[in-house]
């Protein structure tokens, strides 16, 4: 076998800790955010900035609903947790806070003893609640949006 044939040599790529990834949209009065985890510090200030650019295509009266669906896994370090914790509280600071959060978490999801405290983060600044399902949740963000005098959104169509 010659040198042209030969594999090239083994090299151990460093083990990342996340590959999450976070999509940010708004739907008319609605912020909706697809989160997979795991989660590291590094996604957190990508998600920050995320939600600062869908955060400019909110109505002039900054009045919305939040949905957060959170698939694959809940799995977050602490310096996750303190980076997701500044940008939530960063945001609220700025008055960018909705008039509820809805998390979207099925159950038995891979760090799911987490979402109390990921909750908790939200509940500092506004109401949270919890739903299994993508229509329970939208509903829960419509009858939020209607109890703060907004009209219901129509939800975006899933694939």
């Amino acid at each position: 076998m010659n040198a042209s044939q030969a594999l090239p040599p083994f090299r151990r790529t460093p083990t990342r800790t996340s590959f999450g990834r976070v999509s940010v949209g708004v739907y008319g009065r609605v912020m909706l955010s697809v989160a997979e985890g795991p989660f590291d510090a590094a996604l957190m200030t990508a998600t920050k900035r995320a939600i600062a650019l869908a955060g400019k295509r909110l109505p002039q009266d900054r009045r919305f609903g939040d949905l957060l669906e959170i698939r694959s896994s809940l799995v977050m370090d602490a310096d996750a947790l303190a980076a997701l914790r500044a940008s939530i509280d960063s945001f609220a600071r700025r008055g960018v806070v909705a008039v509820s959060t809805v998390f979207l978490v099925p159950p038995g999801l891979p760090g799911i003893e987490r979402l109390p405290a990921l909750m908790d983060i939200w509940r500092a600044s506004r109401p949270v609640r919890r739903a299994d399902t993508f229509d329970a949740a939208w509903a829960l963000v419509n009858a939020d949006l209607k109890a703060a005098g907004l009209p219901a959104q129509a939800p975006p169509v899933r694939p």
